[in-house]
């Protein structure tokens, strides 16, 4: 079960409702945080109720072009901010719907899933859902931004990565169709390929 998200454009608010304490917990640590590039935490009742600035912007799967560049260094910055051992600050739920574009800058949402884990699987997460939406050639475009921009700060490990991939594709399949989403692109096999080849 989601959380409750109740939306007050006249306050520039969003009241979001977590349905567990543990839910509750693992938002307010990040909002806590006050990133830049995440919604401002107003308020919070302690339980499981918090009160978040309103974004008001687009999700990047509506936009025809979005700059995954810019994104992909959302996620560097959200990977530098801890880390145990190999494993780091992971968003661990790279819905698309779950970054925003507003007045030329880019936000991420929704915590309640992060975790410590290889910066890799938070990558590969975050691709696989556009290797289901876009054809072979934006794709590879996608692909290729969004690792080399990546690459430009931060190690990522080939051998993990492939060591990673299979468990982390029958994770996504699993979601999709445990939540109806089973519409993909004809090339999603073909994209998929091309995640393999990462050196």
């Amino acid at each position: 079960m989601k959380s409750e998200i109740i939306i007050n454009k006249q306050n520039n608010q969003v009241i979001k409702i977590c349905n567990s304490p543990k839910m509750f917990k693992k938002e307010l640590f990040i909002y806590k945080k006050k990133l830049p590039f995440i919604p401002r935490l107003i308020d919070h009742d302690g339980k499981n109720t918090l009160i978040l600035e309103y974004i008001d912007g687009i999700p990047i799967i509506d936009l025809a072009q979005p700059n995954f560049e810019k994104i992909t260094e959302l996620m560097l910055k959200f990977h530098a901010l801890e880390s145990k051992g190999d494993k780091c600050l992971c968003h661990s739920d790279n819905n698309p719907k779950n970054y925003l574009y507003s007045n030329g800058d880019y936000f991420m949402l929704d915590f309640s899933e992060w975790d410590y884990d290889y910066p890799e699987s938070d990558i590969i997460h975050f691709l696989l859902f556009w290797a289901s939406e876009y054809e072979y050639t934006k794709f590879k475009f996608v692909f290729e931004q969004v690792i080399n921009t990546y690459r430009q700060k931060k190690i990522i490990n080939p051998l993990e990565w492939q060591m990673i991939l299979p468990e982390i594709i029958e994770k996504f399949d699993y979601r999709r169709k445990k939540f109806g989403k089973t519409k993909t692109h004809p090339h999603i096999l073909q994209n998929r390929e091309l995640m393999r080849e990462i050196l």
